[in-house]
């Protein structure tokens, strides 16, 4: 169903940009190579869903908060490119005593004393807004879907598990270069992830193990352009 779910998108993502390219034959928008980065930082809560666990007791056997950060870029005001840091449950303020549900699966609140988890992903944002409404460099509102790939990174049983995904998320420009934004994705990953909480006997995950990232923080825009596209109309 994951997998599924995870094609459909990707099929959703590449007519997008089809009809965005149809769209550009009427007008152009113009950027640089130092042009449209940004930078997010915010905090982020985690619900497990290793294989064979009850979801409705995720609350709290599976709950854990973190920290963020990222780094993006918009190559046009359709796609861009983010690479992010997501550090989960590394810091006694965000400590989940009742967390059951990650590895080492015979202490798991050993997890957070051995550095917690750490997950590298790439995302690949494809803006909604922009492909089906006219891009207006002024615009308050931005919402994209995305797919995501990388590594989620058990520090207590020293494991890295590949890991692919799909998320949406919208941002909000409060003043000049300063937004907020917000984003949820749902994972899939190896059961090794799990350090034993899960064992599916499969070496790829297949939508077996997986977990949910729900994101809320700052953007700031970097550069001359403060994260707009200038607009060059064809006759």
């Amino acid at each position: 169903m994951i997998r599924n779910r995870i094609l459909s998108l990707f099929i959703y993502i590449i007519g997008g940009v089809t009809l965005a390219t149809a769209q550009d034959k009427q007008q152009t928008v113009t950027g640089s190579i130092w042009g449209n980065w940004f930078v997010q930082a915010g905090l982020d809560m985690t619900l497990q869903n290793p294989y064979g666990c009850n979801f409705s007791q995720v609350f709290p056997k599976g709950k854990t908060f973190g920290l963020d950060v990222a780094l993006g870029k918009w190559f046009s005001p359709h796609v861009a490119v983010r690479g992010k840091v997501n550090w989960e449950n590394g810091l006694p303020l965000f400590e989940n005593k009742h967390l059951e549900w990650v590895g080492p699966a015979e202490d798991p609140t050993s997890n957070i004393d051995e550095g917690g988890i750490v997950i590298l992903s790439v995302d690949c944002p494809v803006s909604v807004k922009n492909i089906f409404m006219d891009y207006d460099p002024d615009q308050k509102w931005n919402f994209y879907v995305f797919p995501r790939a990388g590594l989620g990174c058990n520090l207590a049983i020293s494991s890295s598990s590949p890991m692919v995904g799909v998320g949406l998320g919208g941002t909000y420009k409060v003043k000049g270069r300063l937004s907020v934004y917000a984003d949820m994705a749902y994972q899939v990953i190896t059961s090794e992830f799990t350090g034993g909480v899960s064992g599916t006997g499969m070496s790829v995950a297949a939508g077996s193990n997986g977990f949910f990232d729900f994101n809320v923080g700052v953007q700031i825009d970097l550069g001359k352009s403060r994260g707009k596209f200038r607009k060059m109309y064809v006759e």
